[in-house]
């Protein structure tokens, strides 16, 4: 079967958990010795994406208008013969006329559940294609069992039109020396201190990182002025108002926020780590708190939303509207080797079940259903 897929999110969005699902599946897809794949990618990226094997790049050219866009895509799809149509980002901006099934993967609804933490006008524009997508889609794809539910409550789904595939942290994470991951944060970033407490993955106030700095607030007593809590990510509208909240806390010069970092630093980031700390409210999925695992970091979520399910057992979990019980757990992981060195396998042991290869071949068998 001849299958088309929209990679160019696995450009757009590279660094977040629907930039590394289109980058890894894609990867993985271009492998695959069965069908015969066309990858969209933005212009600039005729040669492919890089770490992928050689497939056939369709390169798009950006227009102020999506119509026009996907007007040229249906085009080079008839053209090609495709026989499917796969939008692993959520299916926005969908052609109305494509004579072939398609498969959408649909990560989250969060603008239906929290939308006050959505920007406008991607909220706007989720809220008003939604129903078109969710009709239209042949069969939707989602990352959790959780996800799944909400989307079933909120779209009025029929559950057989829907299969829970699991993404999986990318190969690059795995466990380095801590001393090396240190050197390099200093060198680097200049960054030095410890116990070194880490948070990656956005600043929206879903993810709960005011309840995390109240709760570094409470450890830092017992873990000393040398106590970091290190929080990379691209500046939001929200970083303000983390930082005067650290300063009202009197831990604004323990609390680093280094701003953007590449993906190929981030396993020296986990590497440099005591702990991980992910208090998020909503979750479709939960990536980072699985690289943390794969990289032998031990591990702090929440119990909240699709958390509970992704990180299992792997993860301490703890009430994310509780400041000090998750400043007392910070604290237990990192003054008890014991439990610290129980987390770090329990994780390592709990990562092991998610792959790549294993959701490439899911993947292939959702298309498979169209071949009859």
């Amino acid at each position: 079967m001849k299958i088309a897929l929209d990679a160019r999110g696995a450009v757009w969005f590279r660094g977040t958990g629907i930039g590394t699902y289109t980058y890894q599946l894609v990867r993985g897809l271009t492998r695959e010795p069965v069908h015969e794949f066309t990858f969209f990618l933005p212009a600039g990226f005729e040669d492919g994406l890089p770490g992928a094997a050689d497939a056939n790049w369709v390169t798009v050219r950006e227009n102020p208008d999506w119509h026009v866009e996907q007007a040229q895509m249906v085009r080079a799809m008839e053209k090609a013969g495709i026989g499917l149509y796969h939008m692993p980002q959520n299916g926005l901006n969908l052609p109305r006329y494509l004579p072939f099934p398609v498969v959408v993967t649909l990560h989250d609804v969060i603008p239906y559940i929290l939308p006050q933490t959505c920007n406008p006008a991607f909220r706007r524009r989720f809220m008003e294609q939604m129903p078109y997508i969710a009709e239209r889609a042949d069969m939707l794809i989602t990352v959790s069992h959780y996800s799944r539910r909400d989307i079933i409550r909120h779209l009025q789904i029929q559950p057989e039109k829907i299969a829970v595939i699991y993404a999986a942290p990318e190969p690059i994470y795995v466990p380095l020396p801590q001393i090396p991951c240190r050197e390099f944060l200093r060198e680097r970033y200049g960054i030095a201190g410890e116990p070194l407490i880490l948070y990656v993955g956005g600043f929206s106030w879903r993810k709960n990182v005011g309840l995390l700095l109240k709760a570094f607030a409470k450890a830092k007593k017992e873990l000393g002025q040398k106590a970091l809590l290190v929080m990379p990510g691209k500046a939001t509208p929200e970083l303000e108002g983390l930082r005067q909240l650290a300063r009202g806390l009197g831990i604004e010069e323990q609390v680093i926020f280094p701003g953007y970092v590449p993906v190929q630093d981030l396993p020296q980031f986990y590497g440099a780590a005591d702990v991980f700390v992910y208090p998020s409210l909503y979750e479709g999925f939960g990536m980072p708190p699985l690289e943390a695992m794969a990289c032998g970091v031990p591990t702090i979520t929440s119990w909240a939303s699709a958390l509970a399910e992704v990180v299992g057992e792997g993860a301490l979990q703890v009430d994310p509207y509780d400041a000090a019980a998750l400043a007392n757990a910070i604290v237990q992981v990192i003054t008890d080797k014991k439990t610290a060195a129980e987390l770090r396998q329990r994780g390592k042991t709990w990562v092991k079940r998610y792959s790549w290869e294993k959701a490439v071949k899911e993947t292939v068998l959702v298309y498979e259903t169209f071949t009859a």
